[in-house]
């Protein structure tokens, strides 16, 4: 055992030495605060709404039917074209109509013919009648057929107005401005009076947006105009928003014109419609058409924006307009449903608030639970918890706008 202790010995210096050459172990670096982006809570008036899905439908809806019957001779128009009121659109052939008016206008020149010789008699026979050259009979006789020779007239002018009438009826025209739909008979077809539909001419400027409100919304307003807080659509104008498939926003307004007086039982709903201008498309909806002889071809074949049986977006607003609080809509978050924003305190550091959302108002969204002066936590959320410090920057105001 003597033998192996200076080994030992050795072993244990040399441990001593390589533990005097090791590097000491380095600090702890604490990370730095995440950067975040912070803003103040915009203040400006606010009305509260209700959104809805609505579509569009057309002002007038005709269905074009011929008031005689006869064979269909000329189409004046394209399927789908935009006529303008009074433009022709069908001849019904008319031969048969021509000559039934020129037979009541025979008629009547004939009757006007016998009228006016039995006025000539008539007046000989009052002038004989003063000389005591005639009858009171023979004058009773004279008189009586002067005055059915001007009722014949009558009858006869009548007829011919009817006739005529009737021959302007093989003339069928536009009765509206609009868009006209297919044809559904071609020439050489007979049709017949008030029966067949030749084609059917929509309206489309200005167009409806109809929508229907639920028992609940419906019920609220009604409590609302019932407390002075809302003004019916009765007394004053009530402007809904509209916003189109292909956009996030709401770009036209439209007068509230119409409600139902009863509620659908199937659905427990009211329709409710407005009405607004269908805009055209000169607003460079066509890019290959420009300058001012390009807008008067699109204004000539009624190119429009929307069409009959569009779906839109509809907010109607719900109460008037008061103060509220917006903050950009990606500052809030959501943990087990309960909607929260990250708020600064004067020391950097991030507190929990919790908040109530109201209506989205494009890129913002109103909010209860904040005060103006709080710094709320835009972006940057990732690395933030309750009680961190963070770094922080505040948001570009003019960017956020766009």
């Amino acid at each position: 055992m003597t033998h192996r202790l200076p080994a030992f010995v050795a072993l244990l210096a040399a441990a001593a030495v390589l533990a005097g050459c090791a590097k000491p172990q380095p600090p702890l670096v604490k990370p730095a605060p995440p950067d975040v982006v912070v803003d103040y809570p915009t203040a400006r008036g606010v009305t509260d709404y209700e959104d809805f899905t609505g579509h569009t439908e057309a002002y007038r809806v005709v269905e074009v039917r011929p008031q005689v019957t006869g064979l269909l001779d000329k189409v004046y128009f394209k399927d789908g074209d935009f006529v303008t009121a009074g433009a022709p659109l069908f001849d019904i052939d008319d031969d048969l109509f021509a000559a039934q008016r020129d037979g009541a206008e025979a008629n009547r020149n004939l009757a006007r013919a016998k009228k006016e010789l039995a006025k000539t008699l008539l007046a000989t026979a009052e002038k004989s009648l003063k000389e005591s050259a005639l009858a009171a009979d023979e004058y009773a006789k004279v008189r009586a057929e002067f005055e059915a020779a001007a009722a014949a007239e009558k009858v006869a002018e009548f007829d011919l107005k009817k006739a005529e009438t009737t021959l302007g009826y093989t003339k069928i025209t536009a009765r509206y401005t609009g868009r006209i739909g297919r044809r559904m008979a071609d020439p050489g077809a007979v049709v017949k009076e008030n029966d067949t539909v030749l084609t059917r001419l929509v309206v489309v400027d200005p167009i409806y947006v109809s929508f229907d409100i639920d028992e609940r919304t419906l019920l609220r307003v009604r409590r609302l105009i019932a407390g002075g807080k809302v003004t019916s659509s009765r007394e004053a104008r009530l402007e809904v928003r509209v916003g189109l498939a292909d956009e996030d926003g709401y770009s036209f307004g439209a007068p509230l014109t119409f409600a139902d007086n009863q509620l659908d039982p199937n659905t427990g709903t009211l329709r409710l419609r407005a009405e607004m201008p269908n805009p055209g498309l000169q607003a460079g909806a066509l890019p290959a058409l420009t300058g001012a002889a390009a807008a008067t071809d699109i204004e000539q074949r009624g190119l429009k924006l929307l069409s009959p049986g569009m779906f839109v977006r509809v907010r109607l607003p719900v109460g008037r307009e008061h103060p509220g609080l917006l903050i950009p809509e990606e500052a809030v978050l959501s943990d087990q449903g309960q909607r929260h924003v990250y708020v600064l305190n004067d020391k950097d550091e991030a507190t929990y608030r919790r908040v109530t959302l109201g209506p989205q108002e494009g890129k913002l969204r109103v909010v209860e639970g904040l005060k103006p002066t709080d710094r709320v936590v835009v972006s940057g959320h990732q690395r933030v918890r309750p009680g961190s410090k963070v770094n922080a920057k505040p948001a570009d105001r003019a960017s956020a706008a766009k």
